[in-house]
């Protein structure tokens, strides 16, 4: 009985919130699966795309991909793969890291040749592998691969059902069929377009039997033969509510792949929401949010506690996501971000706070009404308050309220926000006088009278 390890998206090389910590998580989320890959005594793994996080790989990042991989090469096991979009460009020029690994021998990347009439898929030589393959058959197990290809991707399926079926009767039938593709299957995630439907797919229900995606970092199948595992590693919090991991699949006698899913090892994430309504004064806000804080930090310990989160047994430091909303009863500028990060670094021992403030003040309120268009010119589609929006509406609307500016306010109002700039700017003020000055002029070479 054939076993494999079908895993994608390790996002290799991504510094997120620019930490060495959460590159390195990446690393060890990559290196973890690998080993638990290899305990469940698999045969080869299929990887499906994403190996990288960025299209220009660095040094380190290479060298972390190459650990990683030469743990199956040391156990004997290949490793097939497919290019993702954060792998290399839809239109390469030159060798891709991919094509390099591949020609090392650390790995077997799969890929369609669909530039011309002739046949999409060569089998895969092991004694002359080149830069890439079509496809390859490892212990009775034909695999090929569909690299990423965008909007082509549907038409690109298309082709293939006859291509397999062409190279069935060529080379006879296989025990069981794999192909990978990195693109997603539309419906999965709320907001997500660019997805295939899944009917573009049913076309190659009789030719294969189990389609290894990746793409999308949310775990989701279709019927029995269709599965994307999921991301390695969270990299949001929403991300971070998913079953993120690796399939184990095995080939039964009669040709039939039978897969269970495995939660990666990886950080945990935590969203604090807090609401600052009700409270009068900063003093009283923060008591209330450090009393919120701490009735989380049971919450987040339960999560911290659950295997996939922990490291060697001890409990793993969060990435929190603060989420501060509601209508602030004192002045905007006495509300102190910073501050409220701070306490909630210092009571989860968080390695990351990311704060996102929807918070609107008395002021604004004020303000919105006042303005032309109300909530809907100043506020993003989640309902958060953009204060440079805010800063542009504002000015608009006082120089709508003088004739000498009202058919000019966008300008007026560009002028004023350069100029607070440069204020902030430590601009020596002479300088800033004759930047007026000159704005001035070029705005109003009459002097700002009315003609």
């Amino acid at each position: 009985m054939t076993s494999f390890m079908h895993f994608s998206d390790a996002h290799i090389g991504h510094r997120q919130y620019n930490m060495k910590l959460r590159r390195d998580d990446m690393y060890m989320s990559f290196r973890t699966a690998i080993k638990e890959g290899l305990d469940e005594d698999i045969d080869f793994a299929a990887f499906s795309g994403d190996l990288f996080h960025h299209k220009k790989v660095n040094a380190r990042a290479l060298r972390d991909a190459e650990k990683g991989l030469d743990i199956f090469w040391k156990n004997d096991v290949p490793v097939v793969i497919v290019q993702g979009n954060h792998d290399s460009k839809l239109y390469k020029e030159d060798l891709t890291w991919l094509e390099y690994l591949h020609s090392k021998g650390k790995v077997i990347l799969l890929e369609g040749d669909f530039t011309e009439d002739g046949s999409i898929y060569e089998e895969h030589d092991f004694d002359e592998p080149g830069t890439s393959s079509g496809f390859v058959e490892l212990d009775g197990v034909r695999i090929f691969g569909l690299q990423y290809s965008g909007q082509r991707t549907s038409e690109r399926l298309e082709m293939i059902s006859e291509e397999i079926e062409r190279i069935n009767e060529e080379h006879g039938e296989p025990d069981s069929t794999i192909l990978m593709g990195h693109f997603g299957i539309e419906g999965h995630i709320p907001g997500m377009s660019g997805g295939i439907s899944y009917n573009k797919l049913v076309q190659l229900e009789d030719v294969v039997d189990y389609v290894a995606l990746g793409h999308l970092h949310k775990r989701y199948s279709h019927g029995d033969w269709v599965f994307n595992p999921g991301s390695l590693e969270a990299h949001d919090t929403r991300e971070a509510t998913w079953d993120l991991g690796y399939y184990i699949g095995e080939v039964t006698n009669d040709g039939d792949i039978e897969v269970e899913h495995r939660l990666s090892k990886r950080r945990p994430f935590y969203r604090i929401e807090f609401s600052v309504e009700g409270y009068d004064s900063k003093e009283e806000l923060l008591d209330g949010f450090k009393a919120k804080v701490d009735e989380e930090v049971e919450n987040l310990e339960d999560v911290q506690d659950r295997e996939h989160h922990m490291k060697r047994g001890e409990r793993r430091e969060p990435v929190v996501d603060l989420r501060l909303k509601g209508l602030l009863q004192f002045s905007r500028s006495v509300l102190d971000i910073e501050e409220l990060m701070d306490i909630v670094k210092e009571k989860t021992e968080a390695v990351k706070v990311q704060p996102s403030d929807a918070t609107e003040s008395i002021e604004t309120e004020k303000v919105v009404e006042e303005i032309d268009g109300g909530r809907d010119e100043i506020f993003d589609e989640e309902g958060q308050l953009d204060r440079k929006k805010l800063e542009n509406a504002v000015f608009q609307m006082k120089a709508e309220q003088d004739s000498r500016y009202k058919e000019k306010k966008e300008e007026v109002s560009e002028t004023l926000i350069a100029v607070k700039r440069e204020m902030l700017s430590d601009e020596p003020p002479e300088s800033i006088a004759e930047d007026i000055k000159k704005r001035r002029r070029e705005l109003f070479p009459t002097g700002g009278e009315e003609e």
